[in-house]
This record gives structure tokens, sequence and C-alpha cells, in this order.
């Protein structure tokens, strides 16, 4: 059966995150609507990470084993024209067997971006978040400081996770 990595961008402004809900509108939902219309199949998805409500992404990478025949030009092209305009496909290649997005995930990045003026913006409102009053850099360098080396960051991870391990973090 073939294993497809599939890369997504999103803006999560009006999504109740990655994972599928019911009676919620989900990234990973719209995906297997998108898949399943085209392939008539139900499929299951793996993610490299999993998006909180609101939480936009610009490169998600997925796996999905599926049977259909058809190509990742053909699947792209399909995907993307049944995609809601705040996601797209932005990648789609064949994948080893064993491919699982979650658990060959070599690294994460994100960005937290400030509007540091005293006039909200207008237009980037769902990216950016608005911070009026002059910030304190030097604090910020300060405090930026300590998060310089290896970390373990377990704790913060959920306790339902199915990943049996999680390598430290080098920052």
């Amino acid at each position: 059966m073939p294993t497809f990595k599939l890369t997504l961008a999103y803006d999560g402004t009006n999504f109740s995150g990655w994972q599928f809900q019911p009676q919620r509108r989900t990234v990973q939902g719209v995906l297997r609507t998108a898949w399943e219309k085209i392939t008539g199949e139900a499929v299951q998805t793996s993610a490299s990470s999993r998006t909180d409500a609101g939480v936009h992404a610009r490169r998600q990478v997925v796996g999905v084993r599926s049977q259909t025949h058809l190509t990742p030009d053909v699947l792209f092209r399909a995907i993307n024209a049944n995609l809601p305009e705040d996601v797209v496909l932005v990648d789609i290649e064949f994948a080893s067997e064993q491919f699982h997005a979650t658990h060959h995930a070599i690294g994460k990045h994100y960005r937290y971006s400030i509007h540091n003026d005293r006039t909200r913006p207008l237009f980037e409102r769902d990216f950016f978040w608005h911070v009026p009053k002059p910030l304190d850099t030097d604090a910020m360098q300060r405090a930026g400081q300590l998060l310089v080396g290896t970390h373990d960051f377990t704790s913060f991870q959920s306790a339902q996770t199915d990943e049996s391990a999680v390598d430290p973090i080098d920052l």
C-alpha cells in the first residue's frame, strides 16, 4: 500500500486545531474529506505535530497510507482543488512504507510575531500579537538567554501522547 508524504500550509484562524474532532472544523478533518472525495477512501493520517485552535502552519508534514493508484502529481492538483481556501497542499511525494510523520519529524520551528505599535494591525490581526506599549528589549534578551542550551521539554507533552521518547532539544 503506497505511503504519501504531504506538506500543508494553513491559516488556523477558523480551525479548532489540527486533530479531528466531531462537530468541529479541523485541518485533519478537511484534509480527510478532500482525500475521500477524490479517492473514495477514508484514510488515517499522521502529522508531524498537532496545532491548537487558531494556530497557523507554513509546512505541516502529514503521512497518508492509501490504496489509491493516483500519482502524486494528480493528487496534488485534485486535493488542492478540493481544499478550502485557508488550506493549501504545498507538496506531495511517495514515502517509504515505514514513514510516519510524527515519529520521523526531526524538528519544529515556532514563530511568534509581535506588532509593536500604538495602532493595532488590521490586515495582519490574525498573525500578530498587538502590543501597543514599548517593549523592554533588554529584559527580553536576558530572558531569552535562559533558553540557550539543551533542554528536556517532555513535561510539556500530553499525558496521552503516543510518543515513547522525546529527545532533548538544543537551543
